[in-house]
């Protein structure tokens, strides 16, 4: 059987590698690093007699390799499809979570303060300010989508759903 083809109006992949998830991944990945081969190639340290082997190994495994993998891999996909709005969170969604269009009862831009964490019109955002569309759900919840082009998101949003 074929399956029918997805036609996706706007599709946005970001990663999200930016210098502050880098040096929160990369400084215990680096101590744990040095750790670890110090160990190797001295023993271990004085003050890590305590500590038992089995807990390095493991605390290495998570924060010196799991950890710098996972924010390398780490991605957002944001897509625009004729029955409705599809994210996703590179690796820790299997699967799109999909929002129909008849469970969207506004949509607009947005400015969103990233300090303050306050929403503003267009009129009054300031350069700190970020633009991310904001969906008011018929069950009175709102949902910000971050993109890096907002206002070809909202033109793709708003004529998939005009053609409900």
């Amino acid at each position: 059987m074929e399956q029918p083809k997805i036609s996706i109006i706007f599709q946005e992949v970001q990663d999200l590698r930016n210098s502050i998830f880098l040096f929160s991944a990369l400084c215990p990945a680096v101590l744990l690093w040095g750790i670890e081969i110090y160990s190797l190639v001295f023993g271990k340290p004085a003050e890590a007699h305590k500590i038992f082997d089995i807990y390095l190994f493991a605390l290495w495994i998570i924060y010196g390799v799991l950890f710098p993998l996972l924010f390398y891999f780490m991605k957002y996909i944001v897509e625009v499809r004729k029955d409705g709005i599809y994210t996703r969170l590179v690796p820790f969604n299997l699967s799109f979570k999909k929002i129909p269009y008849y469970m969207i009862e506004e949509c607009k831009i947005q400015a969103d303060e990233t300090f303050t964490g306050k929403y503003m019109d267009l009129s009054k955002s300031s350069k700190r300010s970020n633009l991310v569309v904001m969906l008011k759900l018929i069950s009175g919840k709102k949902m910000l989508i971050s993109s890096r082009k907002p206002e070809e998101l909202y033109r793709a949003i708003t004529q998939a759903a005009a053609q409900q």
